[in-house]
């Protein structure tokens, strides 16, 4: 009985285990920070495009979609804009925050 009761347990303490390993690589690989030679590429765009000033870069790996928060445009609005991985811009929306 006792085996029983240490075999179950090593089993639960392994599968948690194996779970929070595959649970930690699923969160770290939503998203991360544009390189700066992305950063420049998307920069060079968004000038292109009279939206000289943005904040952050974030590339999505889910999506395959570069994400630029607070974009301002010379139009005096703040946008929130997508990029594909060749830098074209596929998503422009108003950033109402």
């Amino acid at each position: 009985m006792k085996n029983l009761i240490y075999l179950g347990i090593q089993y639960l303490s392994g599968a948690f285990l194996l779970w929070l390993c595959f649970a930690g690589v699923a969160w770290a690989d939503e998203d991360r920070d544009a390189t700066p030679d992305e950063r420049a590429k998307v920069e060079e765009v968004l000038k292109k495009q009279s939206c000289p000033s943005f904040d952050d870069v974030d590339f999505i790996f889910r999506s395959n979609l570069y994400k630029v928060n607070d974009v301002i445009c010379n139009d005096g609005k703040k946008y929130d804009i997508l990029l594909d991985k060749n830098f074209n811009i596929v998503s422009k929306q108003e950033d109402r925050d």
